[in-house]
């Protein structure tokens, strides 16, 4: 299956833009694709720094890497770009940091991982299947019967994440795809403003032109006004989809 990528960035507020995407084709592996996106922390330009490592580690990964099993591919970037920006920090004497989510795009299936709270939304014709789970502590309180006192549910504090002093254990997903399959990856500027299902919705879906990505990333960008993150956004979808179809389901999550 051959797939179409459109990639939009806004530095928001922030006097620097830390967060980076890309698309790579993968060599030898037809029409297979590795999409990244990263969200860099650190402060002045470490966060930035840092997330471009996690893009130069992948491009070198995907040019030097046979991938024999995309899930164990994606640990190991993982786990390279992680080593990468402790690299960078022992350089520079900082302690930079980032986010990451990474999808692997084969004949028919789809593979994914993601670290921290950048996030990849799966969508198949006009149902979101699913989206990932932020590494936040809010998350791991929001099943907690009964939090400690003192403890929000809303708190968006990493607990993990790439080059930061914890453990890393990447979080997967996988999926068959078809012609119906398309997948939305941001960094937390984006979702932090938009229901993003909701929004996809009232844009008219995926049959809409490559301006999509560009007026969901402007839409969060005036959302947060002056406090406005950094955004990101990758739109990932099939070339000659029959997304054209109808989208009258999933305007039941924009509400």
């Amino acid at each position: 299956m051959r797939w179409r990528f459109d990639i939009a960035t806004d530095i928001g507020a922030r006097p620097e833009q830390q967060d980076r995407a890309a698309a790579f084709a993968v060599p030898g592996r037809a029409d297979d694709r590795l999409v990244v996106l990263a969200d860099g922390m650190g402060g002045h330009s470490d966060g930035g720094l840092a997330a471009q490592a996690v893009i130069d580690t992948a491009r070198q990964a995907v040019a030097d890497t046979p991938v024999d099993h995309p899930q164990r591919f994606l640990g190991d970037l993982c786990r390279r770009a992680h080593a990468a920006i402790d690299a960078v920090g022992k350089q520079r004497d900082s302690n930079p940091a980032s986010t990451c989510v990474l999808l692997y795009l084969g004949a028919d299936e789809a593979y994914w991982a993601h670290v921290g709270d950048s996030r990849l939304y799966h969508f198949q014709g006009d149902a979101l299947l699913s989206h990932t789970r932020d590494h936040t502590l809010g998350e791991l309180l929001r099943d907690a019967p009964d939090p400690a006192p003192g403890r929000r549910r809303g708190d968006n504090r990493l607990y993990m994440c790439l080059g930061g002093q914890n453990d890393l254990n990447p979080e997967f997903g996988a999926s068959a795809v078809g012609a119906n399959d398309w997948f939305l990856l941001c960094s937390d500027g984006l979702w932090s403003q938009l229901d993003v299902a909701g929004a996809v919705a009232r844009r008219g879906a995926m049959h809409a032109d490559g301006d999509m990505a560009a007026e969901l990333v402007t839409r969060a960008r005036k959302r947060g006004g002056q406090h406005s993150d950094n955004i990101s956004l990758v739109l990932v979808r099939p070339q000659g989809s029959p997304l054209r179809q109808a989208w009258r389901r999933i305007r039941h999550l924009a509400g």
